[in-house]
């Protein structure tokens, strides 16, 4: 009974449930549930945690005490300094609370009627308190309330969204669900025309139903522990489930143990950003070197908050469906290498960790031509804190995934070879080789595509015009007298390719499209 026929399905059955979707993609909910008892279950578990985390940390000494335990006045009073006092604990978490609130008020002046709502900011309140007690090593940072907000907003939307549907099938509900809980009159009407549930409506019911397994502390969609929920949602993002992508060390001013620089987390991904931006655009990666616009300058504010300051809420979950669609873990090549705390906190070695920072370079190719029509640091900054709020967000996304795809082939391989030349920011060479390969391998696996015939209708694929020099092989005993003939027209075209490349990316009128898998890319021009 409850059982889920197609567990695969699981996360499209929900294709109208964003607060459900980002919780199995947290890994808050499972992915792949054997049961819908399994799937409350868990949900089940994931708020008792939070409810006994309250329980310990929020303390209100004016609370009737316990009898059986005779406080020593000289400690347990208004009075004392004692860290171990209830009082002492009371008024830390008070002066807290106070300044998280400050933040709050000013949340989402656009969506006054939710965010500023008595209930909605005591709940955000609570939240940020618990969380920032139980990490005390990370407290209370400006920007964490900024995170939090869009979780506890999705969950929201899920509840009207099911209140619409519940009220749509509140007949057929009734007369399924409740007509062996309560007893009717003989004589009351039945309903007869109410048309059959479909497969994803009814398994949203079991999953709310109050009576099923774990009763109300399992309902899926439930505004009494739409608090709860909120909170494992803010944790998994923070602590990054012991994955590569955890927000908190972008709050840590320590440099990350295994550095070969000493780099504090935030340094070392706003490095990773430069890096990656001078292989895609090394014009523009040069114009803001020697400006000396620094990528931490703006890559905190983007990073800390998941980019949350410079997208519009609508955007912002759109851009979030995106990152947290990726999973968040180190792929299985570095266990095989034993490497697993060498990255376990590097951005760029998991998939959600490459797509935040492809995100960042696509955000830096929107701003190309204002950044390199800039003469001065201070006005590029200007333009990088200020992103536009009238842009296309999915034609950004789409850009960052042609890009992500790339960057987490080309990190995958390059490990081990980074680990014996010491430094993975001086490889240029070696990129523009694994660029040139890509795009290589790419142009095989399209060879059959049914896109072929428009491209040559159109002057040709992009992979056609790469084609003229990659798969030229090195002429053997040439005369010398002609070698520096031919190096230098290697090099020339060499650099034709990699301005081909560069457009690409970088033309607003050109579109790659990946599917996240290899062998299925399709290149439109």
């Amino acid at each position: 009974m409850g059982e889920i026929a197609a567990p695969a399905l699981t996360r499209e059955r929900f294709s109208n449930l964003r607060g459900v979707r980002w919780r199995i993609d947290l890994g808050i909910l499972p992915d792949s549930p054997r049961s819908i008892e399994e799937f409350r279950r868990v949900a089940a578990d994931s708020r008792r945690r939070y409810v006994n985390l309250r329980r310990r940390l929020l303390i209100d000494p004016h609370l009737t005490k316990d009898e059986s335990r005779i406080p020593d006045p000289s400690v347990e009073n208004p009075l004392s300094q004692n860290p171990d006092s209830t009082w002492d604990r009371f008024f830390r978490n008070a002066e807290l609370e106070k300044e998280v609130n400050q933040d709050l008020s000013r949340l989402y002046p656009e969506i006054d009627d939710f965010f500023q709502d008595s209930s909605t900011q005591s709940m955000l309140g609570r939240i940020l308190l618990v969380w920032c007690l139980t990490n005390p090593n990370f407290g209370y940072r400006q920007g964490m309330h900024e995170l939090l907000a869009p979780l506890l907003y999705v969950l929201h939307i899920d509840l009207e969204f099911f209140s619409q549907i519940q009220t749509l099938h509140e007949k057929h509900f009734l007369t399924e669900f409740d007509s062996n809980l309560t007893k009717k009159p003989e004589n009351s009407p039945k309903i007869t025309n109410s048309p059959p549930l479909d497969a994803e409506t009814l398994d949203l019911f079991l999953l709310n139903d109050p009576y099923g397994s774990e009763g109300e502390l399992g309902i899926i969609l439930s505004e009494k522990f739409i608090e709860h929920d909120a909170f494992s949602m803010f944790d998994t993002i923070m602590n990054g489930s012991d994955g590569p992508v955890a927000i908190a060390q972008f709050y840590s001013m320590d440099p990350i143990n295994d550095s070969n620089y000493g780099l504090t987390p935030i340094r070392e991904a706003s490095l990773q950003i430069y890096h990656l931006l001078s292989l895609v655009d090394p014009s523009l990666h040069s114009h803001l070197k020697e400006l000396g616009v620094e990528p931490q300058y703006f890559a905190l504010r983007w990073l800390r908050v998941f980019f949350g300051r410079e997208f519009c809420l609508k955007d912002l979950l759109i851009v979030w469906d995106e990152i947290f669609r990726y999973k968040n873990e180190v792929p299985s090549e570095f266990f095989k290498r034993g490497d697993l705390d060498r990255v376990s906190r590097v951005l760029c070695n998991s998939p959600r960790g490459t797509i935040v920072l492809a995100l960042a370079v696509s955000m830096l190719l929107y701003l190309r031509p204002l950044l390199l029509s800039s003469e001065h640091a201070t006005t590029c900054l200007q333009r990088l804190l200020n992103f536009p709020e009238d842009l296309n967000v999915n034609k950004l996304i789409e850009k960052a995934k042609s890009v992500q795809v790339f960057a987490m082939e080309v990190y995958l391989e390059r490990s081990s070879s980074e680990r014996k030349s010491g430094s993975f920011l001086n490889l240029s060479n070696y990129w523009e080789d694994k660029w040139r390969v890509f795009q290589e391998n790419e142009e095989v696996n399209n060879n059959g595509s049914s896109d072929g015939d428009d491209n040559k209708k159109k002057g040709g694929s992009i992979i056609e015009k790469l084609k003229l020099g990659f798969l030229k092989e090195k002429e053997k005993e040439k005369e010398k007298e002609k070698e520096k003939e031919i190096e230098e027209e290697r090099e020339n075209e060499k650099k034709d390719r990699w301005g081909t490349i560069r457009r690409v990316i970088l033309d607003e009128n050109v579109e790659i499209n990946f599917d996240g898998t290899k062998g299925q890319t399709s290149t439109k021009i």
